[in-house]
């Protein structure tokens, strides 16, 4: 029965999905890395070349001690796979903030309606 854990795997895919796109903070800060990674390519040397490495700090960082990453040595298809790694990688520690800021969002709004804060 390998099918019987799909739709719940799928579920959880659209939670996170939902946390991060369902409200006002979390959409802001998609909007802001997203606008980030241009300005790292565009301009190296300024001080906002690192601000999407900043902005997925606590997950990003953690793909900095594996042995995979951009400047590893071997040739052409070794370099483009260390880069696909690293985006997904930076992709998926963004999408993982953003949720965590909705999940916050909506336990603040949450205490709010009820009166508790």
């Amino acid at each position: 029965m390998p099918n019987a854990s799909r739709p719940r795997r799928l579920s959880r895919l659209r939670q996170l999905l939902a946390l991060a796109t369902d409200n006002w903070p979390a959409r802001s800060y998609l909007a802001v890395f997203a606008a980030s990674v241009p300005v790292a390519f565009l301009f190296p040397e300024s001080i906002y070349a690192t601000g999407h490495l900043l902005l997925t700090a606590p997950l990003s960082s953690l793909g900095m001690v594996l042995p995979f990453g951009p400047g590893t040595e071997g040739g052409g298809a070794a370099e483009a796979l260390a880069i696909a790694f690293s985006a997904v990688w930076l992709l998926l520690s963004a999408l993982v903030n953003a949720a965590a800021l909705g999940a916050l969002a909506h336990h603040v709004r949450d205490l709010r309606t009820t009166g508790h804060a």
